[in-house]
């Protein structure tokens, strides 16, 4: 029997081996790599890289190798400068900003947040900066609103977001190619009772979740933070959390209730061993990452 082939998978400034045929993300977590994922389903994009061997973004959960790849972690985008008009500090480790430039996005779309090298050039940028990609929060024709959070930038990039002000600039990296305010739309739940429940580190976005879906829906019925856990799938176990899931389908009167998880690192497959018993189908579960 021939020996597998390895193929040279390029991510970033790394590289990872992969054999002909495994699956890339399974690939790229057994050697330590770090990629985001979710549901491994093909539902959240959270696992989402951009090939650009053949300048397409890729569900890496969904692509088995079959040639050499370079990837990247950065999806192509176009960087603007943009104005802070109010941040606000949310608790020790969390920052609101709301942002003036030239941005179609609305709550779901994904932006990318960098400081310029300097507050003397409104619209240098920074080559080497690092950019934080954030959930755009505003609704559609209101100016970009995000949160940083202290945790996902580094310590230089969190002392300047500290000391922003209005009027200060940040520069902007918004995905082209996309259509924008899409997110509830596919999910179709509009006029349905509808629950977030969301990982520890997005606890901090409930009540965005309220605003958006209350003047999407009149049947919001709540939000529930999963408790803080190395094992996340550990917490889909917890009675208060299937306590909350039963008094939504209580509350729901006979309407198909709707699931929103706001979080990556749980499957499909373990919200499918949840839902069961509850008789909540699949298909009224979404993933937000």
């Amino acid at each position: 029997m021939m020996d597998s082939q390895v193929l040279t998978i390029e991510l970033d400034d790394e590289q990872f081996e992969a054999v002909l045929g495994d699956n890339l993300l399974s690939s790229l977590l057994s050697q330590g790599a770090d990629v985001r994922y979710g549901c491994r389903a093909g539902a959240c994009g959270a696992c989402r890289l951009y090939d650009a061997s053949n300048c397409e973004s890729i569900l890496s959960c969904q692509t088995s190798v079959a040639s050499a790849m370079s990837l990247t972690r950065q999806t192509p985008a176009v960087s603007s400068s943009f104005s802070v008009l109010n941040p606000i500090c949310l608790n020790e480790s969390a920052i609101e900003l709301t942002l003036l430039g030239p941005s179609d996005d609305s709550f779901g779309d994904r932006v990318s947040v960098g400081f310029p090298a300097s507050k003397s050039s409104s619209v240098f940028i920074d080559e080497h900066a690092h950019f934080h990609e954030c959930m755009a929060l505003n609704p559609a024709g209101a100016p970009l609103k995000v949160v940083l959070h202290k945790a996902q930038l580094c310590d230089k990039d969190w002392l300047r977001a500290l000391a922003l002000s209005s009027d200060d600039k940040v520069d902007i990296k918004l995905s082209t190619g996309m259509r924008k305010g899409r997110l509830l739309f596919e999910m179709d739940i509009a006029d349905a009772p509808v629950v977030v429940i969301s990982s520890p580190d997005n606890a901090i976005y409930a009540s965005y979740w309220r605003e958006t879906l209350l003047d999407y829906t009149p049947m919001f019925l709540g939000h529930f933070a999963l408790y803080a856990n190395n094992d996340l799938t550990l917490s889909l176990a917890d009675d208060a959390l299937i306590t909350f899931l039963q008094e939504a389908l209580a509350s729901s009167g006979g309407a198909s209730l709707q699931l929103i998880y706001h979080g990556q690192n749980v499957s499909a497959k373990d919200w499918s061993l949840l839902l069961r018993p509850l008789r909540i189908h699949p298909n009224q579960l979404h993933f937000v990452r």
